[in-house]
């Protein structure tokens, strides 16, 4: 449903969850599949915890593409991202 200017100001920014647990784990890298299992864990409500995954990786495109924070590989067809730091 979409908010209002006012409802949508009410809101908080919150931390990108993505970025946390790419830091947190420098040596590790993971596919898009395996951070959105790492974060929303089995049995969640998916469409709601969707939303927040797409937003939080959306909002890691600058580290992704131009501070090049985030290290990203395909593998066996399957796209991998590590932090970089």
């Amino acid at each position: 449903m979409p908010l209002s200017t006012d409802e949508f100001r009410k809101g908080t920014t919150g931390t990108n969850e993505i970025e946390d647990l790419l830091k947190a784990h420098p040596d590790t890298a993971y596919s898009l599949h395996e951070i959105e299992e790492a974060l929303i864990g089995p049995g969640m409500n998916r469409t709601k915890h969707l939303d927040v995954f797409i937003a939080d990786l959306t909002l890691l495109t600058p580290l992704l593409f131009k501070e090049k924070m985030i290290e990203y590989r395909v593998i066996d067809g399957v796209p991998y991202f590590r932090w970089r730091g």
